[in-house]
């Protein structure tokens, strides 16, 4: 049986019978279903064979989601730590541990006795497990890593709305465990994850519409901890979110400067591809700049066929890995359009069709199709109605979890049509767009913004 926080905390408690314990959790449960809407959690149980597993400090993983936040709410302690040695929550540790032969004094100090011009050989032993002692080791690492991959891999499925607390859970245990002692291994992984998370809620802030000053702190943060480990990749990542978050302010040139400063960190490097496609060339073809933009599009496309380990079909708009060949050219796609290139948007666009409709990518469905969509407006002979299918289509795809990018292209493609907001299929897509605004998640998302077409 091993000692751990929440075993702990639950003697000080005097809840050691599960029926006891489940009352309070029970308790909890419905309280933070009740504070946070989601009404699931008030039906979440402790099984008997579970508590006793707890109790016992015997978990091979930790416990499910939902059972976690309650466990959180219940204890005001990260599930992980509740799991974890009881000193792990402390902020600090004491300087002092037990003698590592019995006899001798109870406590060392960190200075300790000497013998003549040395140390006493007790306190060299016990400051070396000081130094060497971590109280995090490769499993929780791990889970940390998974937990954060995880986020990732659901993100456009379930949106800012939906994972940025957890998110924020992550971002906070994480700070916590930072204030423990590490061996320097565990500490830079520590750096790298908690970068990471920090790197996802700025994207979740800038995809939720949220103040430009919030992205910005976690990209601040992401770097710093970045810069401290060596990590390149991610401070070249954070930098591309934050061209991301200037680029959909309408601030054009700070948007590509935020995105070179990226690429000058290491010019060839995989993460070059994404700052390149997503920060510069559409940045610099809303400022009108084609040749630039030109250069940039050609830089990526150099990157990319020279990479042999990049992902395939779409890959997921928050991922850290490098853009695949797919993402790059949907996002040539934006700048092509905003250089009037219609007939490269429409091959673009029919080049990758097939991996855009297959993949789990509703955003890439929607903001492709409303670029295809304007295209059709930009071309010498308009195709306005099936302009204003494909945009309806749009809507309805990017409706589960709505981002700030869907409705700005679904905006701008609304005034592109101005010449023919008397036709029919144009005050269809009107009603789709106003539709689409009173969606309860398009809150945030839409915040301020009157634009919607009114009837």
């Amino acid at each position: 049986m091993r000692m751990t926080l929440f075993r702990q905390l639950v003697q000080e408690r005097h809840w050691t019978t599960v029926e006891t314990f489940g009352a309070h959790f029970t308790k909890a449960a419905r309280a933070l279903a009740e504070e946070t809407g989601e009404r699931r959690l008030a039906d979440v149980t402790v099984a008997r064979r579970s508590f006793d597993r707890w109790m016992a400090g015997e978990l091979r993983n930790m416990p499910q989601r939902d059972t976690r936040r309650i466990l959180e709410h219940l204890f005001g302690q990260p599930a992980a730590l509740l799991f974890g040695a009881p000193g792990i929550a402390a902020q600090g540790h004491a300087t002092s541990r037990p003698s590592v032969r019995q006899g001798a004094p109870t406590t060392v100090s960190p200075d300790g006795p000497t013998c003549g011009a040395f140390d006493d050989p007790l306190t060299v032993v016990a400051q070396t497990h000081l130094l060497v002692e971590s109280h995090t080791g490769d499993a929780l690492v791990e889970h940390f890593r998974s937990q954060l991959q995880g986020i990732v891999d659901r993100y456009e499925s379930g949106g800012p709305q939906t994972l940025a607390d957890e998110a924020r859970s992550v971002r906070r245990t994480l700070h916590t465990l930072l204030n423990s002692r590490h061996l320097p291994a565990v500490r830079s992984e520590l750096f790298r994850l908690t970068g990471r998370a920090a790197g996802l809620l700025a994207y979740m802030a800038v995809n939720a519409g949220a103040e430009p000053a919030v992205a910005e702190a976690y990209c601040a943060e992401a770097e710093a901890l970045a810069g401290h480990i060596g990590d390149t990749q991610l401070r070249m990542w954070a930098a591309g979110t934050r061209s991301l978050g200037l680029y959909y302010q309408l601030r054009y040139a700070e948007a590509d400067a935020a995105a070179a400063a990226g690429v000058d960190l290491s010019p060839t490097d995989s993460q070059a591809i994404r700052l390149l496609a997503n920060g510069q060339a559409r940045a610099l073809a809303r400022l009108g700049d084609r040749q630039g933009a030109e250069r940039a599009m050609g830089k990526a496309l150099d990157l990319s066929d020279g990479q042999h380990a990049l992902p395939s079909g779409i890959t997921s708009c928050i991922s850290f890995a490098p853009y695949s060949p797919a993402r790059t050219l949907a996002n040539m796609i934006t700048a092509r359009l905003s250089l009037d290139d219609t007939r490269e948007v429409l091959s673009c666009a029919q080049e990758i069709d097939t991996l855009v409709e297959e993949s789990d990518s509703e955003w890439s469905r929607a903001l492709i199709r409303l670029d295809v969509a304007s295209a059709l407006l930009q071309q010498k002979h308009p195709e306005v109605e099936q302009a204003m299918v494909l945009g309806r289509s749009a809507l309805q795809a990017g409706t589960s979890a709505p981002i700030a990018s869907v409705w700005q292209r679904a905006n701008e493609l609304y005034e592109r049509a101005g010449r023919w907001h008397g036709e029919p299929a144009v005050s269809d897509y009107a009603e789709e767009l106003r539709s689409w605004r009173l969606h309860p998640r398009a809150e945030q998302v839409v915040g301020n913004d009157r634009t919607v077409p009114q009837q």
